[in-house]
């Protein structure tokens, strides 16, 4: 129990800075004060008494390295090996996305969808500001979630085969031309 709840604060840590970096572009210091903060948060909460020490003894390396961030994801990617939920499966296949095509995915309503914004070559954007509207509180995914590709046919192709690899959802075509991929991903 004690894994799935330090897996949970890593991911919400994690996405926490995420949203808080598409209001503003924030400096690693400024990511990792923001980290900081929401830690210090957590060992208040009754929700992660179990995990206090773990959150401390994070915060004390962090002061000793200087990066709380890259500290929370090697952690992640640790406790993502002993106890995984869909949202953590759904974070993990983002991170293989950005990584393959040396982007950052968007998450945005539809409506305010920036369509020409771009983090590299291609845009590509989850069609939903808030991870918690697909996700329950355990992390089972209770809707579908809609991913949006905008780029070159050969990107396109790479955007494809990372969806394709994915063992833990299904994948659902829901418009394709030329240069747009917009598919529904649900869990298996």
């Amino acid at each position: 129990m004690n894994s799935t709840l330090l897996l949970d604060i890593t991911t919400h840590a994690l996405l926490h800075i995420e949203f808080c970096n598409l209001d503003k572009k924030l400096t690693i210091t400024e990511r990792n004060i923001k980290l900081n903060q929401f830690l210090k948060r957590a060992i208040k909460s009754n929700r992660y008494k179990r995990i206090k020490k773990n959150i401390k003894q994070w915060l004390t390396i962090a002061k000793l390295n200087d990066g709380l961030e890259s500290l929370l994801l090697s952690e992640q990617m640790k406790l993502i090996e002993n106890c995984s939920t869909d949202m953590h499966r759904f974070v993990e296949l983002i991170c293989m996305i950005e990584s393959q095509l040396s982007t950052k995915v968007q998450y945005a309503n539809a409506r305010e969808l920036d369509l020409q914004a771009r983090f590299g070559q291609v845009l590509v954007c989850v069609i939903e500001a808030d991870l918690q509207a697909i996700f329950d509180e355990e992390g089972l995914m209770t809707k579908t979630a809609q991913i949006l590709f905008v780029g070159s046919p050969e990107y396109k192709d790479i955007f494809s085969a990372q969806i394709d690899k994915s063992t833990h959802f299904q994948s659902v075509l829901a418009y394709e031309d030329e240069t747009h991929l917009r598919i529904e991903l649900c869990r298996l």
